[in-house]
């Protein structure tokens, strides 16, 4: 039995990115302060905060929510949708939902990289290994169809699942693109809401009630609209 041969370069490469990202937000306070006080006010759901946060940054803004919206895709337990909210309340929905739309595509292929560099290992030290055995049986059976499925419905952590994305055989390619189409209903819905903050409860359970039921309904039609996926694909 032979051993894998390491390619050391590719070894460097990732231990020398990782060692950079350590030494930034340790040498540098800036970076250290913003990612703090940035989570710290979504943790705590402290929309007014949050809002007088990335104004702050003035005409770099649109820059922070975009940083922001992917820096809490490695964070536990930190929601995005305050953020998508959010935008659209400080940006209008257009630009709010075009700002929270790429930060989370960004933050998406955050989590894939780390998974798919670093392996199940450091994964688990963000995601638990009960959450994390449950998607690799969501993926074995439903392959890319399993992010689009998920980004669809808001329910369901996009962390989990971009984590989870990055320990199979999906491209990077493949599951951007299944995250941008999957999360555009919701982060527009969303950030509509986001323009009317004031009357969010009701609407936020009726639109994630909506998001769901058409989740439900992609789900049942999954093989359906795959076979059509596929015959478009092969002419």
């Amino acid at each position: 039995m032979t051993c894998p041969k390491i390619n050391y370069m590719v070894l460097l490469t990732r231990i020398g990115v990782l060692g950079l990202a350590i030494a930034a937000y340790f040498c540098f306070p800036g970076v250290q302060e913003f990612a703090t006080e940035g989570i710290t006010y979504l943790k705590h759901r402290n929309f007014g905060g949050l809002r007088q946060f990335i104004l702050s940054y003035g005409l770099w803004a649109p820059v922070t929510s975009i940083a922001l919206m992917t820096l809490q895709s490695i964070v536990p337990l930190v929601p995005g949708l305050i953020i998508t909210i959010s935008n659209a309340w400080i940006f209008g929905w257009k630009y709010g939902a075009l700002y929270s739309w790429f930060g989370a595509l960004l933050g998406a292929a955050l989590d894939f990289g780390i998974a798919r560099w670093y392996g199940r290992p450091v994964v688990e030290r963000f995601i638990s290994a009960k959450f994390l055995n449950f998607t690799d049986r969501f993926f074995k059976r439903h392959g890319i169809f399993a992010v689009f499925i998920t980004r669809l419905v808001p329910l369901i952590p996009f962390k989990v699942i971009s984590y989870g994305a990055g320990l199979t055989q999906l491209t990077l390619y493949e599951f951007a693109a299944a995250t941008a189409i999957g999360q555009t209903p919701a982060i527009i819905l969303y950030s509509i809401l986001g323009q009317n903050l004031s009357h969010s409860v009701k609407s936020v359970v009726m639109i994630t009630s909506l998001l769901v039921l058409a989740g439900l309904v992609v789900y049942y039609y999954r093989s359906t609209i795959e076979r059509y996926f596929t015959s478009y694909n092969d002419k």
